[in-house]
C-alpha cells in the first residue's frame, strides 16, 4: 500500500506522530505523509520517476529516521497519491514540481532525492530554492548530453501514443509483473532476492492508477532527462550516496559527480533505500545530526 493512501498506512511506520498533508501547485494538489517528533531536525525524500514509481520507495527508510526525525515523503504530481492531470509532462513542469515540494518543506529541511529526481533537485537549490543540505541517491545528469538531443527528435510517436490507447497498452505492459520482476532483479537490486510480491503488486497497482500513465510516458520516451551542469554542483556541493550495485545510471557517473564538487559516498547494494537502509539511515542521520 502507498505510504500516502490512508492515515492508517501513515502511522503504520510511525514511533511518535503522524499526519497527511498537501502542496499545491497551480489547480492541481500534491499529497504527503509526514512522521517523526515535531520540532526534530527534517527530512524531504522525494522518489524518482519510473514506471510505477511513487512515495513506497521510501518505505524501508522512513521507520529508520522517524524516531529522530520529522520527514515528509510526498508523491510527485502524476504519481501515487497526488492528482495525476492530463498533461503533457516536461522538463520545466517536473522542475516546477520539485521546486514547490522542497520550497513548501521549508529553508531548514533536508532534501534526499533519488535517480532522476535528484538532478531537479539540484537545479532547485542552485536555482535559489532553499534549503538545509542535499543528499542525492544514485542521481542521473551526468551522461551522455540529452536535452538537446531531445529538441531535435520528433515528437510524433509520443503525441500518438499518449493520445491514443497504445499508451496504457504500454504501461500496462511496464508495470506488468514478468516487467517489474525482470527490472527489479537485473538493473535495480544487487541482490534480487530482496525483491518481495508486494513490491511488484504495488508497482503494477501505481502505475496503473487513473492517469499516472501521462508522467511515465513522459519518462519512457525521454522526455524528462536533463543535464547537470559541474558549476551546478560546485555551488550546491551535495552529498551523493553511489549505488555500485545497480546497473541504470553508468558506473563513471559516479566520479564526474566527486570530480565536480560533490562528496561521494559509495555503497554496495543497488537500492540502498530497499538493500540497506539501516546503512543510509545512519548516514543522513550522522550527517546531520
Amino acid at each position: 500500500m502507498s505510504i500516502i493512501a490512508s492515515p492508517a498506512s501513515a502511522t503504520s511506520f510511525t514511533t511518535e506522530t503522524s499526519g497527511l498533508g498537501s502542496t499545491p501547485f497551480g489547480p492541481f494538489t500534491m499529497r504527503w505523509a509526514e512522521s517523526g517528533p515535531p520540532g526534530a531536525r527534517r527530512f524531504l525524500l522525494l522518489h524518482g520517476i519510473y514506471a510505477g514509481a511513487h512515495s513506497y520507495e521510501w518505505r524501508d527508510l522512513v521507520p529508520l529516521l522517524a524516531p529522530q526525525a520529522r520527514v515528509r515523503v510526498p508523491d510527485l504530481l502524476g504519481a501515487g497519491e497526488s492528482d495525476r492531470p492530463d498533461l503533457d509532462y516536461t522538463s520545466d513542469i517536473v522542475q516546477a514540481v520539485v521546486d514547490r515540494l522542497i520550497d513548501d518543506a521549508g529553508p531548514d529541511v533536508h532534501v534526499v532525492a533519488s535517480s532522476l529526481t535528484g538532478a531537479y533537485a539540484l537545479r532547485s537549490l542552485a536555482r535559489g530554492v532553499h534549503a538545509a543540505s542535499l543528499t542525492l541517491i544514485t542521481p542521473s545528469g551526468l551522461g551522455a548530453k540529452r536535452e538537446q538531443q531531445r529538441q531535435r527528435r520528433s515528437r510524433k510517436l509520443y503525441d500518438t501514443v499518449r493520445r491514443t490507447p497504445a499508451g496504457g497498452l504500454l504501461v500496462e505492459a511496464l508495470t506488468s509483473k514478468p516487467s517489474v520482476t525482470w527490472f527489479q532483479k537485473n538493473r535495480t537490486y544487487r541482490d534480487p532476492t530482496v525483491l518481495t510480491d508486494a513490491e511488484v503488486v504495488e508497482t503494477r497497482r501505481a502505475g496503473r492508477l487513473s492517469g499516472a500513465r501521462h508522467l511515465q510516458l513522459a519518462f519512457v520516451f525521454d522526455r524528462l532527462s536533463i543535464d547537470v551542469s559541474t558549476d551546478d554542483i560546485k555551488s550546491v556541493e551535495p552529498t551523493v550516496i553511489w549505488a555500485d550495485g545497480q546497473k541504470f545510471v553508468a558506473a563513471i557517473e559516479a566520479d564526474r559527480w566527486a570530480a565536480g564538487g560533490a562528496r561521494l559516498v559509495r555503497v554496495t547494494s543497488g537500492l540502498p533505500q530497499v538493500e540497506q537502509p539501516l546503512l543510509l539511515s545512519g548516514l543522513l542521520l550522522a550527517a546531520h545530526s
